[in-house]
């Protein structure tokens, strides 16, 4: 059964794209932009909870290589995905409740190795580790965050950060590799 053609499903854009629908779980009230892609063959597939939004033309995958399954993707309700994000859960990417994706934020769980300068990238294999984001977090437009980061409830990471380290609740952090900013009312000093 399509997903989609059920009531709690109550918007859908044009040309949206479903994979291994069997390993999708839908809360209710989904709406999904224009052009999205989804696909959820993995361990554990892809679950989004109640109230997600998800914007136009994002991609959103379980598994990278089909021969290689990934873990799972799981949003958690009253979360908006932003327009053209990508969000890869080879490794496992969880997403908590009420988080605000802007545009055009990646989030990887799986990188290639590379300790090896002889042999091809592509012929070293790769790692993975999980994404842990907390709830009530906003990640601003832009940002990447890599395999093994955790970011706490409450976290802010600014617009073109890449996260290569955890984030505490309550942080606000941004740049290149991204830093602490400064912390929010309520947020315990790291």
């Amino acid at each position: 059964m399509n997903p989609f053609t059920r009531p709690a499903f109550f918007f859908r854009g044009r040309n949206v794209r479903l994979r291994n629908r069997r390993y999708l779980t839908l809360g209710k009230g989904i709406q999904v932009g224009d052009g999205v892609a989804i696909d959820a063959f993995g361990r554990s597939g892809v679950s989004l909870g109640d109230h997600v939004s998800i914007g136009r033309d994002a991609m959103i995958a379980a598994t990278g290589v089909i021969s290689e399954p990934g873990e799972h993707v799981r949003v958690g309700a009253w979360t908006a995905i932003g327009a053209f994000n990508v969000i890869w859960g080879q490794g496992g990417v969880t997403i908590g409740t009420h988080c605000l994706l802007g545009p055009y934020v990646v989030i990887v769980s799986e990188n290639h190795s590379i300790d090896d300068s002889i042999v091809p990238i592509r012929d070293q294999g790769h790692v993975r580790a999980p994404v842990v984001i907390g709830d009530n977090c906003w990640i601003g437009a832009g940002a990447k965050i890599l395999m093994g980061v955790t970011i706490g409830d409450g976290a802010i990471i600014g617009a073109g950060a890449v996260v290569t380290k955890d984030v505490a609740s309550m942080s606000v952090v941004g740049g290149v590799p991204a830093r602490l900013i400064s912390q929010r009312q309520g947020g315990e000093t790291p």
